[in-house]
């Protein structure tokens, strides 16, 4: 199942240039991103992870629009974004409030002892990873399913919980994507900027500890920050297209068959001769 739904959203991908935007846009934008950091500092490019995290939902909800119903062009892809826009915006919104809660109430105690400044990354990292583990398919189920802003939640950690083989083996699959993808393009990333990557081999680790996005820049140069810009941007327009449309296959997939093996639950009541009513 899991392979044939690869197959299945790299065919969505080639038939429909619409798909691609999601992907293209947040390569675009995270390049930009990468640019105004080394020219006008990191203060007014982390200002645009706020237009990302606003824009790509409606992206995302216009692609799985077209996916659903097997529409194309800009007028149905527009008509898609605007109807599940908030359907997926706001679930992501709830998810990232349940994760920074999580994390905060967990470092509470650790706070106590002065112990939560060393260990903080290993609890964002051990918060994260269940909460979006179950949570993933929220978007997919609000507008597969048309389910509301907890009613897709609730749907993704029942489709999770019902498939863990299939799930497992879905996320492997996605592993295997960024592996094959990414590395090759780290590889040629650092072909490109070798001279200018070579003196992170003389650094000694009390130097690692202190070392800052500021100095990557200086490292790098203009030229080489244009170059990450470039394969980042390639990276992520590959990488984000291929996942997602994997995503959407898998999930109209798993949810035909639970269609086809959960038997209808009938809604009506028995009179009082035996004879069963409809509603």
């Amino acid at each position: 199942m899991v392979t044939d739904s690869l197959r299945r959203g790299l065919g969505l991908l080639s038939r429909n240039p619409y798909l691609w935007l999601p992907g293209l846009v947040a390569g675009c934008l995270g390049a930009l991103d990468i640019l105004l950091q080394f020219s006008y500092g990191t203060f007014l490019a982390t200002r645009l992870w706020i237009l990302e995290a606003l824009l790509i939902p409606f992206l995302l909800a216009g692609a799985y629009s077209q996916i659903k119903t097997g529409d194309q062009g800009y007028r149905a892809f527009l008509f898609g974004g605007m109807k599940y826009y908030f359907r997926i915006l706001l679930p992501a919104l709830l998810i990232a409030f349940v994760v920074l809660a999580t994390v905060i109430l967990v470092s509470i105690p650790l706070l106590v002892v002065g112990a939560a400044g060393t260990v903080l990354p290993f609890i964002v990292i051990g918060c994260t990873i269940p909460i979006i583990f179950f949570a993933f398919f929220a978007d997919t189920a609000a507008v597969f399913e048309d389910r509301g802003i907890f009613e897709c939640i609730r749907r993704s950690v029942e489709i999770v919980l019902n498939r863990p083989g299939s799930m497992i083996g879905f996320f492997l699959v996605c592993l295997g994507i960024i592996i094959l993808v990414g590395l090759p393009l780290a590889v040629i990333w650092t072909g490109l900027l070798y001279a200018q990557l070579l003196p992170l081999s003389t650094i000694d680790p009390s130097q690692i500890q202190s070392f800052s996005i500021e100095m990557l820049n200086e490292m790098l140069g203009s030229t080489g920050i244009q170059i990450t810009a470039i394969v980042y941007c390639i990276a992520i327009t590959v990488l984000g297209n291929i996942l997602y449309a994997f995503k959407a296959a898998f999930y109209q997939k798993t949810i035909g068959e639970v269609s086809l093996t959960t038997p209808p639950i009938l809604q009506g009541e028995y009179d009082e001769k035996g004879r069963w009513y409809k509603y």
